[in-house]
């Protein structure tokens, strides 16, 4: 409410209000007076006044102006008492009066009656409005929320849409992926095809941050790596094939930069001649690296790169290794380190390896003994893709 400068005396007699009006003398208050209390309480209504001075009989002003003073947020209630029991004026207070002046009093006691009534109303006016617009602007921010949490989900949808199905059986191939994003949207994305009924192409990565620029960097590289292998299959390019996964790494690096989000990922990038039993695979500062396992034997894949979106003239060495009959290789992204026991990266590596050769390798029980399953808020984006022969 905006201070209108009003202010009524209420008594029983003129000649009492004159004398406190005279105590206004000086001050700017446009002062109304009533000797006629019920005539009082219908302007109260209409002009809507900021202070009301109320000097009347304790029963009287009790019966008429009580319940006044407890449900008129906007106007300030001075009541003027005689000499009376501390109780009486408790109560008062109590009702909500703004203050309580006991007789005698001087003009100066008064009038700093008066401003510190208007004041004190005036603030908790103020306080109300602005209460009202935390709570409409609250109710605003939940809307957008609302809004924005299901906007996540459609996007988390469109994602999961373009992540292959899992799993993927190939003669006596099978690779396999479980992604456990910490929002909607995940910064971690995975992608494998088979080509020519030869190739088995696959990459995990895992952009910085979290939400949607992250996402969309994840649906640039499926793209890439779609358009890049739709190039080599309507040219019928097997060579370059058999050299895969040897640019790719650098195409996306160019790409990336390009862009210029202020991002970078990490990468693995692999391709598997199931005909030759071979692998060959590129690291873009990857880790965890890849487990191997074969025959009882864990062993951590080698290589080493620097993260892609950071450096211009960059290259990336392509490793080799023969398959043998049997084996299993399971690559984590490094949210799983968030997660696991142990204070040392060797410590959670450890501990990676030990779980995943006492496992059957398979997607379903790696995850449920790395405790995957049971994060009900994963601190960072969580990826497993396990890649399997002869199972």
């Amino acid at each position: 409410m905006e201070k209108n400068g009003k202010l009524f005396i209420v008594t029983d007699s003129l000649e009492n209000c004159r004398m406190l009006e005279g105590h206004l003398e000086g001050t700017e208050w446009h002062v109304s007076k009533f000797d006629d209390p019920d005539r009082s309480l219908e302007k109260i209504v209409i002009d809507r006044p900021e202070v009301v001075v109320v000097d009347l009989p304790l029963e009287f002003m009790q019966e008429k102006f009580n319940p006044l003073f407890s449900q008129d947020n906007d106007t300030a209630y001075v009541a003027i008492l005689p000499e009376v029991d501390p109780r009486d004026v408790a109560r008062f207070f109590h009702n909500n009066a703004s203050d309580v002046l006991i007789k005698p009093f001087s003009a100066e006691r008064f009038r700093q009656a008066i401003d510190r009534a208007s004041n004190f109303k005036s603030l908790m006016v103020q306080n109300r409005e602005y209460r009202k617009q935390l709570e409409q602007a609250n109710r605003n921010l939940h809307e957008s929320l609302r809004i924005l949490e299901l906007d996540q989900m459609a996007g988390r949808q469109v994602q999961n849409s373009l992540l292959p199905a899992t799993p993927l059986v190939h003669g006596q191939y099978e690779i396999a992926h479980h992604i456990e994003p910490s929002l909607y949207l995940s910064g971690d994305f995975v992608g494998y095809h088979v080509i020519f009924d030869r190739y088995m192409v696959l990459y995990v990565a895992d952009v910085s941050g979290h939400g949607a620029s992250s996402a969309f960097l994840t649906v640039l590289l499926k793209f890439i790596l779609n358009s890049i292998l739709r190039r080599h299959v309507t040219r019928n390019d097997l060579k370059a094939m058999a050299k895969a996964p040897e640019g790719f790494i650098e195409h996306i690096n160019k790409q990336v930069l390009a862009l210029g989000l202020d991002k970078h990922l990490t990468l693995f990038s692999a391709c598997i001649d199931m005909e030759r039993n071979l692998l060959r695979y590129s690291v873009a500062a990857h880790m965890p690296m890849p487990v191997f396992v074969t025959n009882g034997d864990v062993r951590i894949l080698p290589g080493k790169g620097k993260p892609v979106g950071i450096f211009s003239d960059c290259s990336w060495e392509v490793e080799e290794i023969a398959l043998p009959e049997k084996f299993a290789m399971v690559i984590v992204s490094d949210g799983v380190l968030e997660v696991l026991p142990g204070n040392t990266l060797k410590e959670k590596e450890r501990f990676i390896s030990t779980t995943i050769a006492q496992s059957d390798t398979s997607i379903a029980e790696i995850c449920e003994r790395l405790g995957i399953n049971q994060i009900e808020d994963a601190p960072d984006d969580i990826t497993v893709l396990t890649l399997r022969r002869g199972y």
